[in-house]
C-alpha cells in the first residue's frame, strides 16, 4: 500500500476527486492517473468508455463517473 501524501488521496480519502487519465489498460481494467505529481492506478470497470486525457471522479480508487477539465485543474 502506498504512503498516503498530500492533502487528498485516492485510496483512503472520504471524497471524490477528478483526475486525468495517462494511460488505460481496458484488459485489467486499470489506468493509470496523475495526482499530485505522482502516478497512481485506478479501477475503470465502472466507466463505459475512457480514453488518455479524459478525466473521471475517483472515490476510493475506483473511478466513478465522468469529470470535467475544469475538475481536474481546481486540483
Amino acid at each position: 500500500m502506498k504512503n498516503c501524501t498530500g492533502e487528498h488521496c485516492l485510496t483512503c480519502s472520504d471524497e471524490t476527486l477528478p483526475v486525468k487519465i495517462v494511460q488505460v489498460d481496458r484488459q485489467r481494467g486499470l489506468a493509470l492517473v496523475e495526482v499530485h505529481g505522482q502516478q497512481e492506478e485506478i479501477d475503470i470497470t465502472l466507466i463505459e468508455q475512457v480514453t488518455p486525457g479524459d478525466v473521471v471522479l475517483v472515490h476510493g480508487g475506483v473511478a466513478i463517473a465522468a469529470g470535467n477539465e475544469e475538475e481536474a485543474d481546481e486540483h
